[in-house]
């Protein structure tokens, strides 16, 4: 005996077929988005710049690809640079000698450190998404805590990000 699909049901199986592609389709769109394009706007000045097409998408969670866009560059510099930074320099010594592995080492430490710091920032929204109602208050204490000392710690080695 044959079965036949109503026409209902057929209607029905296509609407469900169609939402599965579109919520595929969602997925993968906010994996892939676009945090923008560097748009120089002089061609004299290579500091007079600003970044274009940024997804929509991206403003709903600003903190957090900033935390991880932070955290990411600041790993990607200590591991290409091999400037070392004025913070580090001792005081009493006016030249900064790039062959000084103790200086170096003080420097790339500092540099993951903060990036630590911005790690860490991102562990505690995952500690508070998936905490209870009243672990909640305590564990957003801790993270502005945190969050105050990784950007104190950025600001202090901030002028010293550059090559």
């Amino acid at each position: 005996m044959k079965k036949f699909i109503t026409e209902r049901k057929w209607n029905k199986l296509i609407r469900h077929q169609l939402n599965t592609l579109r919520d595929k389709w969602k997925n993968y769109k906010l994996r892939h988005l676009r945090i923008g394009k560097v748009k120089m706007l002089s061609k004299d000045n290579n500091i007079d710049f600003k970044i274009v097409n940024i997804d929509w998408d991206i403003h709903w969670q600003t903190n957090l690809y900033l935390t991880v866009i932070i955290r990411d560059y600041l790993r990607f510099f200590i591991a290409n640079t091999k400037a070392i930074g004025n913070c580090v320099v001792e005081k009493n010594n006016l030249q900064c000698d790039e062959n000084n592995d103790e200086e170096w080492n003080k420097w790339k430490n500092l540099v993951n450190s903060v990036a630590d710091e911005f790690d860490e920032l991102l562990k505690f929204d995952k500690k508070i998404e998936k905490a209870d109602v009243k672990d909640v208050s305590e564990l957003y204490e801790k993270k502005q805590q945190l969050l105050k000392k990784a950007f104190s710690d950025l600001a202090f080695i901030f002028e010293d990000l550059w090559w």
